[in-house]
């Protein structure tokens, strides 16, 4: 199992599961469309490992890499 911080970057993972996100983030994230069996590339990491730019249906999104953390992906 793999979360977001932990993916190759240009590669194309499914979003498996979620751990450890509190309802409220989860809630969001749901409504950016970040729902189980989305398809989603992380195109670019921060230099410094804080923040990821993730693409998925046709947007660009920029996640920090303490919320990554919490979406498994396969």
């Amino acid at each position: 199992m793999l979360n977001l911080n932990q993916v190759k970057v240009n590669k194309i993972y499914a979003i498996e599961d979620y751990q450890n996100l509190s309802d409220k983030i989860l809630r969001r994230l749901c409504d950016l469309g970040l729902t189980k069996g989305e398809k989603v590339c992380v195109r670019r990491k921060s230099l410094l490992k804080k923040a990821l730019l993730i693409e998925l249906r046709g947007y660009t999104l920029s996640l920090k890499a303490e919320i990554a953390e919490g979406v498994i992906v396969k």
